[in-house]
């Protein structure tokens, strides 16, 4: 099977660090539920990787839409964001 790349290079570079950032803020929730850190401190760096990850999405979409199928009025970033539930 031959898969298209999706993307720009520069595009897919930043978003595989943002992914790492993501795996990096995921292993210190981990550590701190071990640690016994306050559960409101864990719940705020949750809802920190959650807003990571939408806006991940954000941007894989935005990427792939302006490279592929140029650029659209009915997916603009609000309306992405709305998508992913951010504010």
């Amino acid at each position: 099977m031959n898969k298209r790349k999706s993307g720009r290079p520069a595009a897919r570079a930043a978003a595989a660090h943002r992914v790492a950032r993501i795996e990096g803020q995921l292993r210190a929730i981990r550590r701190m539920i071990e640690d016994g850190d306050r559960c409101l401190d864990v719940i705020t760096q949750i809802m920190a990787v959650r807003s990571a990850v939408s806006m991940l999405g954000v941007e894989l979409i935005k990427d792939d839409l302006l490279c592929h199928r140029g650029r659209s009025a009915a997916l603009t970033e609000e309306s992405l964001k709305k998508l992913f539930l951010l504010s």
